[in-house]
């Protein structure tokens, strides 16, 4: 009997595998980081990624996918969206991605998350939970700035408090389309009234919430209850104080805007067509003021809104922000969100009024909190 050969037996066990591994190609998906959510709107979710390595041949597609979220309430249960789902496609191989995923509902839950696909297949990143929020009624989304992206504030050829020119960057938010009307208010008045924490003259404590007994005043209180003259339940509710409108959003669960944001929203946000008013660059367009109101208040979203719907940021009142007033403040303004001095003895006005000359939109101007006027109001930030 031959004697196995010892030496043909090493080549058979070596050699082959190596022959075979030469015969076989090499396969390798893409690499990805893990989706990181920028920014989120009612209808919109911007994501971050990265596609680390092509993986064993060039990338052919990446993009993103998502779908909404099925598990019940605040379930840790991760969903892992495919290519099967609603997708959108991104340009590029390596590298970051940044997308803006669209068409998505308002006040809805997703799941996002990146894909790559080369010659071997379709890698995918870890999701992110984005949660678009609701579209409160009454107000417009005003679409802020990823960090890094500023706008201008302020004037260079207004007054002096309206300098420097700055540059100011700002969350999302949503503002009130009009200013707060009287049939608004007299519903926070009520809500009070039948909890017994004001008097028919509009005070809480020792402060005036509203001047009923001024002339100017277009609520009235009989019956026990506070109701709209007649003829004026759509007029903006005026005669009232800063602390009358600060405690209206309160109860309700809304801010007032910051001067900051109140002025980004008049000069039309992100859509802006940087007209000298809220909405054209001809007052009688979108204002009422001193040279076309007869002198008189008129009912709220009678002229023209502006680049974001929103009607009467210029005239008809002026409109109580929510910052302390600072005539330099402008010079020492902080960039991310101003919010205004910490303290101080006015608070800010924006828009003008029937009984103004037409301002620009960059117009400031001041007085004390427990101010009531038949020429000032406000409107709300969600």
């Amino acid at each position: 009997m031959r004697k196995p050969n010892s030496l043909l037996y090493f080549i058979l066990a070596v050699v082959l595998p190596l022959m075979h591994g030469a015969c076989k190609k090499d396969t390798a998906l893409p690499q990805l980081s893990k989706t990181t959510l920028k920014a989120v709107g009612p209808t919109f979710a911007d994501i971050q990624g990265r596609v680390y390595v092509e993986g064993s041949s060039a990338i052919i597609q990446r993009g993103a996918c998502w779908e909404m979220k099925t598990s019940a309430g605040d379930s840790k249960v991760v969903q892992f969206p495919t290519i099967q789902a609603d997708t959108m496609h991104a340009e590029g191989g390596t590298g970051l991605i940044n997308l803006r995923v669209t068409g998505l509902q308002p006040d809805t839950a997703y799941y996002v998350r990146f894909f790559a696909i080369n010659g071997d297949g379709v890698q995918y990143s870890y999701p992110v939970l984005a949660r678009t929020p609701p579209i409160p009624a009454g107000g417009v989304f005003v679409e802020g700035f990823l960090i890094g992206q500023t706008f201008s504030m302020g004037s260079l050829v207004g007054a002096p408090d309206e300098t420097p020119v700055h540059e100011v960057t700002l969350p999302n938010y949503f503002i009130a389309t009009h200013e707060v009307t009287n049939t608004q208010y007299c519903k926070f008045l009520n809500k009070l009234d039948s909890a017994g924490q004001i008097s028919p003259e509009g005070a809480v404590g020792n402060l005036e919430y509203i001047d009923m007994d001024d002339e100017d005043v277009l609520i009235v209180y009989d019956n026990n209850a506070f109701r709209p003259k007649t003829g004026f339940e759509d007029y903006p509710a005026v005669e009232v104080s800063w602390y009358g409108a600060k405690a209206y959003c309160n109860l309700f669960g809304y801010t007032l805007p910051s001067e900051a944001s109140w002025e980004f929203a008049a000069r039309g946000g992100l859509l802006t067509n940087k007209y000298i008013y809220a909405g054209s660059d001809n007052a009688a367009d979108v204002a009422w003021y001193n040279s076309n109101a007869g002198d008189q208040l008129h009912p709220v979203g009678q002229k023209q809104a502006n680049e974001l719907g929103v009607y009467d940021m210029t005239g008809n009142v002026w409109e109580w922000c929510e910052d302390w007033y600072g005539a330099d403040y402008y010079a020492n303004s902080g960039i991310d969100n101003p919010t205004g001095p910490s303290s101080g003895e006015h608070k800010v006005l924006r828009g003008g009024s029937f009984a103004e000359e037409a301002f620009s939109s960059t117009k400031r101007y001041s007085v004390s909190p427990d101010a009531t006027e038949a020429n000032i109001g406000f409107r709300v930030r969600y």
